[in-house]
């Protein structure tokens, strides 16, 4: 169960390969995916999942799968009380399909702004608030969060196995003097069932990532990191990844943080294969000038083979 890239090589030389690797017993064949959202194509093992713009619901023998759910949401308060006016407001609004939600007020100094958004394979939250230090007093408060999870099926074995989930973490933490930022990422696996008499570890919950941050006083924090967690799994039984990022701040903070799906987002065991509810994720498979040139590659090992009898005989 790995990554590949491969390198660029010369007409021959990759003839021969294509031949090589069709010829060799539960060999995996070296396409290249084409991914949506802006996601750079990489060159991906055929054990790997590509992304792809979604789909519509899939369906499996005995099994149909709805495309998956996500939501978003987010907050914000502040008070303040600045010589003979003062104020307190505090609202929030959220929406059940991810769609973008957004919040901000500014008064006297201080306010809060908010947003989040969250599809299959994508999630953003940011919050940004506002705190003066003049001859009143106050503060203010925002937070966001953003959640998606997915439906998936993994064929070709028997019993369980073992896989994982790559993403890429991109964001910003500031804070004020007298304030303080913070995130937290959390990316789990579960069970379409649950299980209570011998229960194996495929039949429980599993934290793949958990990680979170806070910063306070006056400081600013730059993240940019691919994660990847690993996972148990049952053959030919349902399961589901969920993504829940939230960010918060507090007089003057901000955060602000994107995760993304890695083209090659999961790697799988050799030989299986996989649904995916939302259609995002799909087993790679070599394109139509792939075969051509593997069958050359075949012909061309052929070739060689023969000569090399004929010059030995």
């Amino acid at each position: 169960m790995k990554r590949v890239k491969v390198k660029q090589v010369g007409l021959p030389q990759s003839l021969l390969l294509a031949g090589l690797v069709m010829a060799s017993v539960g060999a995996q064949a070296s396409v290249t995916i084409t991914t949506g959202r802006g996601i750079t194509d990489r060159i991906v093992n055929a054990g790997s999942i590509s992304v792809r713009n979604p789909g519509n619901t899939i369906q499996n023998p005995g099994l149909i799968i709805q495309p998956p759910p996500a939501s978003s949401s987010a907050n914000g308060s502040m008070n303040y009380s600045v010589g003979t006016s003062s104020g307190n407001f505090s609202e929030s609004d959220s929406s059940p399909d991810g769609s973008l939600v957004e919040l901000e007020l500014n008064r006297k100094g201080y306010g809060y702004r908010a947003e989040a958004f969250a599809e299959t394979g994508l999630a953003k939250a940011r919050v940004e608030t506002k705190w003066v230090a003049g001859s009143g007093n106050g503060s203010s408060a925002a937070g966001a969060s953003s959640t998606w999870s997915d439906w998936f099926v993994i064929s070709g074995g028997t019993g369980t196995g073992t896989a994982s989930f790559a993403s890429m973490l991109d964001g910003v933490l500031s804070s004020g003097k007298n304030g303080s930022a913070s995130f937290s990422l959390n990316i789990g696996y579960t069970p379409s069932t649950n299980c209570y008499i011998l229960c194996g570890e495929a039949d429980n919950s599993q934290a793949l990532v958990n990680q979170s941050f806070s910063l306070s006083g006056k400081g600013k924090s730059a993240l940019g990191q691919e994660l990847e967690g690993e996972f148990t799994f049952a053959y030919d039984k349902p399961f589901a990844l969920t993504v829940m990022l939230g960010v918060n701040a507090v007089n003057g903070g901000m955060a602000d943080f994107t995760l993304t799906s890695l083209s090659d987002s999961l790697a799988l065991p050799v030989g299986s294969q996989l649904l995916s509810s939302s259609g995002l994720y799909v087993q790679a498979v070599p394109e139509a000038e792939t075969y051509a040139m593997m069958l050359a590659g075949l012909g061309l090992v052929g070739w060689a083979t023969k000569r090399r009898r004929t010059l030995h005989a």
